[in-house]
């Protein structure tokens, strides 16, 4: 079970800061009051491209670029012949970021002459272009030396959707003699899912070197579907390479075909725990009631080494003729990987299972309440709220994250005196809380977020705001526009970036978003 995690949002959050400082701020005495900002106006930095410094005119093209202002289109096509080269990398990369494909050609021409400026610059431009009639111009450089420039033309490739350019990519590729290179044709035809590349990548897993060229193939594999690939995939997961195990096993996945289940279950029985693991999930996720009766039939036996993957199996094939025997071994203490029967019965989804999970939850093994209270979560157990409230105060910090989650899942209101007092004495679990809290849909818990961004704590007041962004709740707009106009410099910018989620529109200073609410509120 994986944690929620608001890495994106403060990478976005970084970025906005970087790009959006509206300076100095008057004293707070109105919610509509005019800010003064330092940030310059679209005509002012549209002059900007006239200016003689290089450097004015450079910045000037990208801050218009994401401002996504087309006016700038004229002129930015023409420092496209700038005599210095950050004005014309400036230029491709604003032209990419607003969409002008009337000047993809020259902006490919420009990354195969330009000498001053490395292709990569315009191999970004063109991938924020998404203009896919250039795949003929770039694909080449799928076999440039450069092994990081041949890895950004792939991503090209796929983000700019030139899937037609596959049976030339197969060409290239088929006259490849550099084994390195294979990893990145392989890479570009799998991601294309050029299924006419099948014979070739097979050709490329008979090289068993272990290097990355081999386990890249296994995953194209994977994404064009090969029908002939199964015994090289099943074979993969008894293989020694580690890469290759987990490649194989997400191609296997992808390609979905039941008929490897009991050639893949037999890998069970290695001794090696990783093929074990990558069984495991290939047994989880193709669809197979076969997976489900050869897993129960484990759980059935006196040998217990497979019982947590044979648990995993029929739980995530919702197995439910295996529900009763698997509550039997939860219950039992000597049953290994206990927490892995616990979430099996979340799977299942009976809900005739919640009065065990309710009983093992607070039951204080070592083995059992964590994925009882996922379980407890995905069945929606409004009756176990109780109990999980009471899980909170274990003093169990990964049980408390469990809990956390599943009475959001639930997201009863009458957690919401609980989780407060948990704000306020556990500060450092503010995201996990908050996230928890925004999960409930009532006032009462946009409240408690709207007072927690009101925080001195840095590690309170962040996902506060976030949560304000995900819930969109238009309630919460007069709050960020207190901040908006505030002292403080950075929930001043986190706010901009809830406006925006909350209200579709996107402004860079409060003297925008003032004017906005004036004409909107």
């Amino acid at each position: 079970m994986q944690m929620k995690g608001s890495f994106l949002f403060y990478f976005f959050t970084f970025i906005l800061i970087l790009n959006c400082d509206p300076g100095p701020v008057k004293e707070d005495t109105s919610s509509f009051e005019e800010i003064v900002s330092d940030e310059p106006s679209t005509k002012e930095l549209l002059d900007k491209l006239d200016s003689s410094d290089s450097f004015t005119r450079s910045q000037a093209a990208i801050q218009l670029g994401s401002r996504d202002e087309k006016s700038a289109v004229p002129k930015l096509k023409k420092l496209l012949s700038d005599k210095e080269p950050g004005v014309r990398a400036g230029a491709a990369i604003a032209l990419g970021d607003l969409k002008d494909k009337s000047s993809s050609s020259a902006i490919v021409n420009l990354m195969w002459s330009d000498l001053e400026n490395p292709k990569d610059v315009y191999l970004d431009a063109l991938t924020r272009m998404k203009d896919p009639s250039v795949g003929k111009r770039i694909f080449p450089l799928l076999d440039d030396d450069n092994s990081t420039l041949r890895l950004q033309v792939v991503d090209a490739l796929v983000q700019i959707g030139a899937n037609f350019i596959g049976p030339e990519i197969l060409s290239l590729a088929l006259k490849n003699k550099d084994r390195e290179k294979d990893k990145t044709y392989a890479m570009a035809l799998g991601k294309l899912k050029v299924s006419s590349a099948e014979s070739y990548l097979l050709g490329l897993t008979k090289i068993q070197d272990e290097s990355p060229s081999l386990a890249a193939a296994y995953l194209a594999l994977g994404r064009i579907k090969a029908k002939k690939a199964n015994e090289v995939l099943v074979n993969a997961l008894n293989l020694p390479y580690s890469k290759g195990k987990e490649n194989a096993s997400m191609a296997l996945i992808e390609i979905g075909n039941p008929v490897v289940i009991p050639k893949v279950f037999e890998s069970l029985r290695s001794k090696d725990s990783e093929t074990k693991l990558y069984a495991t999930d290939v047994l989880c996720s193709i669809p197979s009631k076969d997976a489900a009766k050869l897993a129960f039939s484990l759980l059935n036996g006196k040998d217990t080494t497979n019982f947590g993957s044979a648990a995993k199996i029929v739980g995530r094939q919702r197995y439910k003729e295996g529900r009763l025997r698997i509550e039997e071994l939860l219950e039992k203490s000597s049953t290994p990987e206990r927490d892995s029967f616990a979430e099996a019965l979340g799977w299942i989804g009976d809900k005739a299972s919640i009065p065990i999970l309710r009983k093992i939850l607070l039951s204080g093994e070592p083995e059992g309440p964590y994925g009882s209270a996922w379980s407890l979560g995905i069945l929606g157990a409004k009756e176990a709220v109780p109990d999980l409230i009471k899980a909170l105060d274990k003093g169990d910090a990964k049980l408390m994250v469990y809990a956390l989650e599943a009475l959001g899942s639930i997201a009863d209101p009458s957690s919401l005196p609980k989780l407060k007092e948990l704000l306020s004495d556990r500060p450092k679990m503010a995201p996990q809380i908050l996230s928890t809290i925004a999960l409930i849909p009532t006032e009462e818990a946009r409240l408690v977020i709207e007072e927690a961004t009101k925080s001195n704590d840095a590690e309170v007041y962040r996902p506060a705001m976030e949560e304000i962004a995900k819930r969109k709740d238009k309630k919460s707009i007069p709050l960020l526009l207190t901040f908006a106009n505030g002292k403080d410099a950075e929930k001043r910018k986190l706010s901009y970036y809830a406006l925006t989620a909350v209200t579709g529109q996107k402004f860079r200073t409060a003297r925008e978003w003032n004017d906005w609410a004036k004409g909107s509120l």
